[in-house]
C-alpha cells in the first residue's frame, strides 16, 4: 500500500535543514545520506562563486537534495491523498508505489554526478578538438551512483535492495537518455528541483526575493496525463506567479551578477589555457574536479601550474586573492523592438574557440594602444547562452484544471479537454511572451578587463565592437 511506502515513513527519525526544517527520514534514505557518494555533496556549493558576493551563500548540493527530494515527497503525498488529484490520474498516468519510489530517488539523486564549478566548465575543449574535457555533471550520474570499494556497497545496490527501484532507470532519467514518463516531472516550470533553489538561495544570500508561496503552490498540484505533466487549479496561479517573479528577481540579483560571473569567465579561461598549453593532463583535471570540493580544488589546481610558466596563473591568483575584473562594455544581447535572439552575441557562449581569438585580439589591440605587452587573457568576454532559464517552452504549454464554474466557459466545446493553457486563463500578467521579455531584459554580454586596463578599454568601444562584430 502507498500509505505504508516512503510518502508516510519516518522510523529513520528527522533531519533538519534550512527552509523546510524537520524532514522525517526513512531507513533507506538514510542509507544514501550516508554514503560518500552523496556526501561529497557537502563540499560542492550551490552557487559557485556567488559567496563572493553573499558570504552566506555557502550552502551545498546536499542540502539542496534533500530539499529537492522532500518537495516532490509533498507533491506525491498531494497525488495519492486529493479526491480530485486520483480521480485525474489514468491507467498510463498513475502515481503508484513504484512511480512514487523512483521519482523520490530520482529527485534525491537529481545532483550526484555534479562538481566544483560544474557549470563552468562543462565547454571546455583541447583546441583542435569537439569533445569537452568536463562531462556536464547530468553525464556523470552513473560514475557515482555505481562507485563503491570494499567497505561500501554502491548507491545502485541500495536502490535496488532497499528502495525496490532499478538503478538504471535513476540514471537515464537523470542524464536524459531515455524518453521515460516521469522524467518530465523532474525539471519544467513547476519542477521541485527550481521550487527548492530559489527559496533556499534567496534564504543563504539574505535578500528578499525568493519568498514563493510553497505550500500554497503545491496544494493546487494535479496530474495532466495527456502531457504527463503537472498542472495546476485556480489556487495554484497567484503562488506560480510569486515562483516566475522570484526566478526573476534572484537571476537580476544572484545567478547574472555581474562578479559571480566574472569569477566564472575568469576560472573558464585559466581552464582553457592550462587545457590548451597541456600544463595539466585532461584525466588530472577531470580527477582534480569530480573528486575534489570547493574549497580545495583551487588551491591544488595552484599547486599543479605553480612553476609551469603559464602566463595565465595570474587569473588563479586574483581569483584566490579576490582581485575581480571589471565590467568594460555591456551590451544587450537581443535585437530591438523584437527582443528577438542576436545570434552574433549568443554565438560566443557555445563556441570557446572564437571566444577566445576575440579576446586575443582585443588585447593585441589594447596593449598596442597603451604601450604594454598583455597576453591575451586580460580581456574577457561574458556571453550569455541562448538557453531560455525560465523553461519558456514548457511554460508556454502549462495547463489549468478549472474547478470553478466561472471558468468553464473556458474550456473548448466539442472536445473532452478538462484542461486550460495558462496563457489562455486571462487570470495572470504572467503570460509566457511576458516571463520570456523577463529573460532577455536581464541577460547581457559584457567585456571585462584587469582592473588597472578599464580605463583605457572603456575608451575604446568603437574599435572593440569592430573585433566583436568581424
Amino acid at each position: 500500500m502507498i500509505a505504508e511506502s516512503f510518502l508516510f515513513r519516518s522510523e529513520g527519525g528527522f533531519i533538519r535543514i534550512p527552509i523546510w526544517g524537520h524532514i522525517p527520514l526513512s531507513t533507506p534514505l538514510k542509507k544514501i545520506l550516508a554514503h560518500p557518494s552523496f556526501l561529497r555533496l557537502k563540499g560542492i556549493r550551490q552557487l559557485s562563486f556567488s559567496q563572493q558576493v553573499y558570504p552566506g551563500a555557502t550552502h551545498t548540493r546536499f542540502e539542496h537534495s534533500i530539499g529537492v527530494y522532500h518537495l516532490m515527497k509533498l507533491i506525491l503525498q498531494r497525488m495519492v491523498t486529493n479526491p480530485l488529484a486520483v480521480e485525474l490520474q489514468t491507467d498510463s498516468f498513475r502515481f503508484d508505489d513504484e512511480a512514487c519510489r523512483t521519482l523520490l530517488s530520482t529527485c534525491l539523486l537529481h545532483d550526484i554526478g555534479h562538481y566544483p564549478h560544474a557549470h563552468v566548465l562543462e565547454e571546455i575543449a583541447p583546441a583542435g578538438a569537439s569533445d569537452s574535457v568536463f562531462a556536464h555533471h547530468e553525464a556523470l550520474t552513473g560514475l557515482f551512483i555505481n562507485q563503491g570499494d570494499h567497505w561500501t556497497a554502491p548507491i545502485a545496490a541500495i536502490l535496488h535492495d532497499d528502495w525496490k527501484v532499478d538503478p538504471e532507470t535513476v540514471i537515464d532519467i537523470v542524464s536524459g537518455k531515455s524518453s521515460h514518463r516521469l522524467g518530465k516531472l523532474i525539471s519544467g516550470t513547476l519542477d521541485p528541483d527550481k521550487m527548492d533553489y530559489l527559496m533556499r538561495d534567496a534564504h543563504h544570500c539574505n535578500i528578499p526575493y525568493g519568498s514563493i508561496d510553497i505550500e500554497r503552490l503545491v496544494e493546487s498540484f494535479v496530474p495532466d496525463p495527456e502531457r504527463e505533466r503537472f498542472a495546476i487549479t485556480e489556487k495554484g496561479i497567484a503562488p506560480l506567479e510569486s515562483l516566475l517573479f522570484a526566478k526573476y528577481m534572484m537571476m537580476r540579483n544572484v545567478y547574472w551578477h555581474h562578479t559571480s560571473r566574472t569569477f566564472s569567465a575568469m576560472l573558464r579561461r585559466l581552464l582553457q589555457e592550462i587545457v590548451d598549453e597541456s600544463a595539466v593532463s585532461t584525466g588530472t583535471l577531470r580527477e582534480l574536479f569530480y573528486f575534489n570540493s570547493d574549497d580545495r580544488v583551487l588551491f591544488e589546481l595552484d599547486g599543479m601550474i605553480c612553476g609551469t610558466g603559464l602566463p595565465a596563473r595570474d587569473l588563479l591568483e586574483s581569483i584566490l586573492n579576490r582581485r575581480v575584473y571589471k565590467r568594460a562594455m555591456t551590451i544587450r544581447p537581443y535585437i530591438e523592438p523584437s527582443m528577438e535572439i542576436d545570434p552574433i552575441w549568443f554565438g560566443y557562449s557555445s563556441d570557446h574557440r572564437k571566444r577566445k581569438r576575440k579576446e586575443q585580439e582585443i588585447c593585441a589591440m589594447l596593449g598596442r594602444k597603451v604601450n604594454r605587452q598583455l597576453h591575451g587573457h586580460e580581456v574577457l568576454i561574458d556571453a550569455p547562452a541562448p538557453k531560455d532559464v525560465f523553461d519558456y517552452d514548457d511554460f508556454r504549454e502549462l495547463r489549468v484544471y478549472p474547478t470553478k464554474n466561472e471558468h468553464r466557459h473556458l474550456l473548448q466545446e466539442g472536445t473532452t479537454n478538462r484542461y486550460i493553457r495558462f496563457d489562455d486563463f486571462r487570470e495572470s500578467v504572467f503570460r509566457s511572451d511576458f516571463i520570456l521579455s523577463f529573460e532577455r531584459y536581464t541577460k547581457k554580454f559584457r567585456v571585462l578587463c584587469r582592473p588597472d586596463l578599464v580605463g583605457a578599454l572603456t575608451g575604446l568601444e568603437d574599435e572593440v565592437m569592430e573585433i566583436l562584430l568581424d
